[in-house]
């Protein structure tokens, strides 16, 4: 019996698994969907067929011998898409890794050295490929595997399938093709002669010499086409014909690989987070032999009494390292010990009460010179806190660090799906954080991201739990004021609705509202089938009946009532009379921080209502402050320094008015005649450009036309033109590498900006063009918040940080720290980092919120 050999043509199956599957990309934004269905029938292949050998075909390059003879060979052929192009340099890594062959040759196509390969030795072939050209290889000890559908579904071909399906034989797909052509690769053939004419040309004379040698026994105008068409005819045969003669370097040992995959694979299918690969324990045997054998060695303990307690503060005095876990129980790992606590009674088998085995180790816990790796810092430290127990001296944290180097993923990333990425044994909750500080440690090396996780992110940790634990005082007679008085409003505004409308309804419902407006009023709705009552709506009716600004007041005032009066009512804790937010480390993809439970980053600002809201939030020291910090300008000033600009670094260091200035430049005046519309509309623009504004967003913005827009946007980049070169350079060097960089080193993965969708693409080059600025920003914020915290806490203040939003720090200060703070918080913030462009902070305070700001 003779030994397998595996021939798949790369191209075909490669390009049928990237229409076939979703663009799936990895944390890195690289695309590689066509990649895993290559690697998904690849180990189907090997497990059903198990082949000895396997080589892989790739085309070299549109330029073959066959172009050299027809020019328009393979010419009406769209480009290949940049997210395609872009894998294969990604399936040869693949290939290298498993030790498989791959072939490409100047000159020649994969169909030609798969031919060569069918011929070359004495094996049984099998060719993977969904190109029916293939089919003229089949012999007796070669098939075909021909992927019939997307990359599951496929169909084998031997010569009497091949004639069963298509009555034909192999050497006549050649002879098919040269006489109806074949449009996907652009050979001519008889110009007018269809599938179903040849194949009746070739069930009666075989071949194409036959036709010809037979040409008089055909009659009309399909004589006529043949005779005019024949040496279009003969260029086909010859164009249509797989070569089996190449002369390329491949013995037949070369396409022996390597089964069970190496390490390598292991490693390889964990960057690209092919999953379903991953969990697939039997492809990977070898490669896990040695981590099987070190785990197995591994002594777990329960922890059912004092005695066991005993030896782990022996252990961990003795190693000063553990990890530890308080995902679903207590799991804790030191030497190669793991010990576990339940959080579920097992009557067979007691343990420990909680509070019982935390308070033993107290002093561990808290030892700064014992270090600690864990997963989701911020939350043991709350659930610690329980017990009036800190813990310090923690060195890593695997779910910041997954989080930095994964941060286009989804936020809410699970232990579980930690050790599911990253092929972990779901065993051992512990020793598995050794493993995951081993793989994220590496990938914080690789990706240069060491300083941002331990000097920013790290640290940032504990102030952010400090100021959850802090909270915000809330002054129940103002908020049940506002209560009473929106109550009012509400009850008011409706009635006057309903007088307008004619009757009552439920103002909350879109259906009711419609009928009313569209059917009883019987206003104007246009294209608005659906009667729909959104916002965009309703201020296109403003001017057709006066109900229409009631209702949108109505739903201000609604919102506004039920979001933050009412949610906050039940949110205030009875004994502090403050409300706790939580602070989300892990969310965005640019580092900024978001609050949540609620959020009070947003609470509104622009409306005179809004601001109202934050009179109720109060110091919690009698006669106490609050106390606002707020950074000026700061991505304008980032922008200054990070484009080297001298003219806006010289105008930031006179302290010109920057939205003045770029009005009186933009608009052609003197800075003296610049009005206040021009220097809002100024102030559009210097923003504008920070995110990548197209001319079609500023007139929107400002109330112009798009070529007035354009206008002002070349008018600002003729005035600093280093800034459209740094704007440019960020574009450039995110479609060269997939992401940008914070100065900081914070990566942004921006897979849009490959997309071939052309709107798709310009939001990843705007995301390319801010993210550095924005995300810079989010750093020296949180770089400042560390620094604001350690001082305080260092001077033994009072006074607590206890709210960040955006790019301003809001502090609940004692009355007699008052100087102190301000002058803290000004000198930290502006001299956390060191810039071209000094860092300009605004400093303000009041009895509540409100007269902070």
């Amino acid at each position: 019996m003779k030994e397998k050999l595996v021939i798949i043509d790369g191209n075909s199956l490669i390009n049928r698994a990237f229409y076939a599957l979703p663009q799936l990309a990895n944390s890195e934004g690289l695309i590689s969907n066509g990649v895993f269905g290559f690697a998904t029938i690849l180990v189907r292949i090997i497990n059903e067929i198990k082949p000895k050998y396997i080589c892989v075909a790739l085309d070299y390059g549109k330029h073959t011998f066959r172009t050299d003879m027809f020019a328009e060979y393979k010419g009406t052929r769209k480009g290949t898409p940049e997210e395609l192009k872009s894998q294969f340099p990604i399936l040869r890594d693949m290939l290298s890794a498993m030790g498989i062959q791959h072939i490409e040759k100047e000159g020649i196509e994969a169909d030609d050295i798969i031919g060569t390969l069918t011929r070359r030795f004495d094996t049984e072939n099998i060719i993977v490929t969904g190109d029916k050209d293939s089919f003229q290889l089949i012999n007796d000890h070669t098939w075909v595997m021909f992927t019939k559908r997307g990359v599951t579904e496929t169909i084998n071909y031997d010569e009497a399938q091949l004639f069963n399906d298509y009555g034909l034989k192999p050497y006549q797909i050649i002879e098919l093709k040269s006489l109806m052509g074949d449009s996907s690769d652009n050979i001519p053939g008889v110009s007018g002669v269809g599938e179903k004419t040849a194949l009746s040309l070739l069930y009666k004379y075989e071949t194409l010499d036959g036709v010809y040698n037979h040409i008089d026994e055909i009659t009309g105008k399909l004589k006529e086409k043949l005779i005019d068409n024949k040496e279009m005819a003969l260029l086909s045969h010859t164009l249509a014909t797989i070569k089996t003669d190449c002369e390329f370097d491949c013995q037949l040992k070369d396409c022996e690989y390597q089964f069970p995959f190496s390490h390598s694979v292991l490693a390889f299918f964990k960057k690209y987070q092919f999953n379903s690969l991953l969990k697939k324990d039997e492809l990977f045997e070898s490669a896990n032999t040695q981590e099987f054998q070190y785990e197995s060695s591994i002594e777990q303990y329960n922890v059912q009494d004092v005695e066991i307690i005993n030896n782990i503060i022996t252990d961990i005095k003795k190693e000063k390292k553990f990890y530890l876990n308080l995902n679903g129980g207590v799991s804790l790992f030191v030497g190669n010990k793991e010990y576990n606590l339940s959080e579920k009674v097992d009557l067979l088998n007691p343990s420990i009460e909680y509070e019982q085995f935390f308070v033993a180790l107290k002093d561990v816990f808290e030892d700064e010179n014992i270090k600690k790796c864990v997963f989701d810092y911020k939350s043991i430290l709350h659930q610690l806190n329980k017990y009036n127990i800190t813990l310090n001296g923690v060195v890593f944290d695997t779910y910041l660090a997954r989080y930095l180097i994964n941060n286009n993923n989804k936020s809410n990333i699970t232990f579980e799906d930690m050790l599911i990425e990253n092929n972990l044994n779901l065993n051992y909750y512990a020793y598995n954080l050794k493993k995951l500080e081993e793989i994220y440690l590496d990938n914080l090396k690789q990706l240069d991201l060491l300083f941002l996780f331990n000097e920013i992110e790290l640290p940032l940790t504990k102030v952010l739990y400090n100021m959850e634990i802090v909270g915000f005082k809330i002054d129940r007679e103002v908020i049940n004021q506002l209560d009473k008085k929106y109550d009012s409003e509400l009850q008011t505004v409706s009635q006057e609705i309903f007088d307008l409308a004619g009757c009552e309804f439920n103002l909350n419902s879109p259906k009711q509202l419609g009928e009313i407006l569209f059917d009883k009023l019987n206003l104007y709705h246009g294209n608005n089938k659906k009667k729909s009552t959104s916002v965009e709506v309703l201020n296109g009716l403003k001017n057709d009946h006066p109900i229409i600004e009631k209702i949108i007041r109505y739903r201000q005032i609604s919102k506004l009532y039920s979001t933050y009066i009412k949610a906050f009512e039940e949110l205030i804790n009875k004994d502090t009379g403050k409300i706790y937010t939580t602070f989300n480390q892990t969310l965005t993809s640019t580092g900024r921080l978001s609050s949540s439970d609620p959020n009070l980053q947003n609470i509104p600002v622009r409306s005179d209502e809004g601001k109202e809201l934050r009179k109720m939030f109060v110091p919690s020291f009698k006669d106490g402050y609050i106390v606002s910090a707020d950074y000026s300008q700061i991505e304008l000033r980032l922008l200054a320094a990070f484009s080297g600009d001298e003219k806006l670094i010289e105008a930031f260091k006179r302290g010109d008015d920057i939205h003045a200035l770029t009005a009186s430049q933009v608009f052609g005046v003197d800075i003296k005649d610049v009005t206040s519309q021009m220097r809002r509309d100024a102030k559009a623009i210097n923003f504008g450009i920070i995110y990548g504004i197209s001319d079609y967003g500023l007139s929107q913005n400002i109330g112009c036309t798009k070529k007035v827009a354009k206008d002002y946007i070349d008018m600002y980049f003729a005035k600093y033109p280093l800034v459209k070169q740094y704007m440019d350079s960020n574009i450039e060097y995110c479609k060269a590498n997939g992401y940008v960089k914070t100065h900081f080193g914070r990566i942004r993965f921006i897979p849009e900006i490959r997309n071939s969708n052309y709107n798709i693409r310009q939001l990843g080059e705007r995301c390319a063009m801010n993210m550095p600025l924005q995300g810079t920003a989010s750093d020296v914020i949180k770089l400042a918040m560390i620094r604001v915290y350690n001082r305080m806490k260092k001077e033994n203040l009072k006074s607590k940080l206890i709210l960040q939003i955006h790019d301003e720090l809001i502090v609940d200060c004692e009355p007699t720290e008052l100087d102190k703070v301000t002058n803290l918080l000004k000198e930290e913030m502006e001299n956390c980092v060191e810039l071209a462009v000094k860092l300009e902070v605004n400093v303000s305070y009041g009895k509540d919120w409100y007269e902070a700001k």
